[in-house]
């Protein structure tokens, strides 16, 4: 299976969340341009994502 750069796109919305097109659209185009001559599938780009740690940070609930 080969990485396209729908594919890529398609990876990152859901591992991130539609917003991150709209709220890091610089990093997320170099993400998506470079993305398909580095991984062969959406599952690999996925899985180096996990790997990386990469999430928008969630809060977490205030301790008394």
């Amino acid at each position: 299976m080969t990485l396209d750069m729908q594919g890529a796109t398609a990876a990152i919305e859901e591992y991130f969340g539609h917003e991150v097109l709209t709220d890091e659209p610089t990093w997320a185009s170099v993400l998506i341009d470079q993305a398909p001559a580095t991984y062969e599938s959406a599952e690999d780009l996925t899985t180096a994502l996990e790997l990386m740690h990469l999430r928008h940070a969630q809060e977490q609930p205030a301790t008394d």
